[in-house]
């Protein structure tokens, strides 16, 4: 027990003297990228995946000083205690500003990854500075190096935007310049230091100040600190590798899978009814789209068929009388069937593109083709949101298309109602106001959809970092009864 603490307090006292005659006071904050374990090979592979591309991402941004990431394991490893707690005494201890760590743990369905990092300079002393949870549905041992890497890569950019959106560091002013090692210009807020115990400080807001290239315009009394924030970074990382996810996974878009899209249209949507819920959604096991489709879909189709079944030809030869609203019906039963079934079409098919995609399952085509968002987010009814992967706002700009469509179809529609004095039918007239309302109403849900669709990313995310719905086909039986229905399991 002797030889264990001497030899970790030698391993200290040797941290706190590399750390302090290393680096200069205003140097930027020593990093250390500490454990990333699991409790198996995959685990643990996985895990040394996650951490390397950390320090790469981090050495590629160069707004930590990093630690030597070996020597640094070297040591954690040889601590006589492994818990979260003990890395972080060890690190406070050595004058590390930030330490970082992470477990794998592997389940049923994937793998659950957790990354935390903890600040030790003001304001932090010690505390959590971020968090990162989510969620991976692979299988690390079925894929190959290049794709693992993928995924590992993917997700140390978010914990990493992460750790740059949460984390800010004090620069001390001096001589009304701010010392430090990066360069810093625009407004900020500068602060006084008050010491409200030992060892432990508070920021108090003092006023704003011009700066230009670490040089203060004005006058700043000397020991007032302004903070530096790594939100541009934050932005950065998730623009950089959302873009490089694209280009990894999706086919080089050319003009004839958009005109091929166009031609497909209309068989496409006459098509919907049977396609989309048997090859569409069953067939790829997508039970979640299913359920969605049947709650937010089937409506329609009931009036498309309600329509057909009681249109004007068949009522004529029965010389009963034609109200607006079966007049509405018919014409949304052709507007169904020539382009409001193509919404359904494009999420049912998009989504097993998009599934692919998220897990680096090769190139997936017709994808990433600026062209066919902006046909599709033209064709309305919530298509190009569905071509995106966002399912919520597609079925959101799909019932509000639908609903004015069918407002201006209804107003449109000229009532006809059998005259038995004269032996023909009389016609009624349009509400043309109305009709220009729903027009206008129409028009603008269009603008607002096309505008969403393009500024909108992809659902591209190899991760689930928050609550998440799944649907399973369930099948229950006991000696009285068999049951047949649906499954739903929220998990966290």
């Amino acid at each position: 027990m002797k030889i264990r603490i001497c030899k970790l307090l030698y391993y200290v006292l040797l941290m706190v003297y590399v750390v302090l005659f290393s680096f200069p006071a205003y140097a930027k904050p020593k990093a250390g990228f500490g454990l990333f374990r699991g409790y198996s090979s995959d685990e643990n592979y996985f895990a040394s995946l996650i951490r390397q591309h950390c320090i790469n991402i981090a050495a590629s941004l160069q707004i930590f000083d990093i630690l030597n990431p070996d020597n640094l394991l070297q040591q954690l490893q040889h601590l006589p205690c492994k818990e979260e707690q003990c890395i972080v005494q060890f690190a406070q201890q050595a004058g590390v500003q930030i330490i970082i760590g992470g477990t794998v743990e592997r389940g049923s369905r994937g793998y659950t990854i957790t990354i935390k990092a903890f600040g030790f300079d003001m304001p932090y002393y010690g505390t959590q500075i971020c968090d990162y949870k989510s969620k991976v549905e692979v299988n690390i041992l079925d894929r190959a190096d290049r794709e693992a890497s993928y995924i590992a890569e993917e997700i140390a950019s978010q914990f990493m935007a992460m750790l740059c959106e949460k984390y800010s560091v004090p620069l001390i002013v001096h001589n009304n310049r701010v010392v430090s090692d990066y360069i810093i210009n625009g407004r900020y807020t500068y602060y006084t230091v008050q010491t409200v115990y030992e060892g432990y400080s508070v920021l108090i807001p003092a006023g704003s100040v011009e700066v230009s290239d670490n040089v203060i315009n004005g006058s700043v009394p000397d020991g007032c600190v302004v903070v530096k924030d790594f939100r541009k970074e934050a932005a950065y990382l998730q623009q950089f590798y959302y873009g490089r996810k694209r280009e990894i996974v999706f086919k080089k878009g050319h003009a004839e899978d958009s005109c091929t899209l166009m031609a497909f249209t209309v068989p496409a949507s006459a098509t919907m009814p049977v396609i989309v819920p048997l090859f569409g959604y069953y067939a790829n096991e997508d039970y979640h789209g299913l359920l969605l489709w049947s709650a937010n879909v089937l409506p329609y189709v009931g009036v498309q068929v309600w329509g057909f079944m009681h249109r004007p030809s068949v009522l004529k030869r029965e010389h009963e009388d034609i109200s607006r609203h079966l007049m509405a019906s018919y014409y949304f039963g052709w507007y169904m069937l020539v382009v409001g079934g193509m919404p359904s079409f494009v999420d049912a098919f998009s989504n097993q593109y998009l599934t692919q995609a998220r897990s680096y399952k090769g190139q997936v085509p017709i994808m990433g083709s600026t062209t066919t968002e902006i046909y599709l987010a033209l064709l309305g009814g919530g298509s190009g949101l569905f071509y995106k992967g966002h399912r919520m706002w597609g079925y959101l700009y799909f019932h509000l298309t639908n609903i004015c469509m069918y407002g201006l179809l209804y107003n449109y529609a000229k009532p006809m109602w059998w005259d038995e004095q004269h032996n023909r039918y009389t016609t009624g007239a349009s509400n043309t106001k109305a009709v220009y309302v729903y027009a206008g109403l129409l028009s603008l849900i269009k603008i607002m959809e096309i505008a969403h669709t393009l500024h909108i990313p992809y659902e591209l995310s190899v991760t689930d970092e928050g609550k998440f719905v799944r649907i399973f086909p369930l099948l229950k039986i006991n000696p009285y009864e068999k049951v047949v229905g649906i499954s739903c399991a929220m998990y966290f």
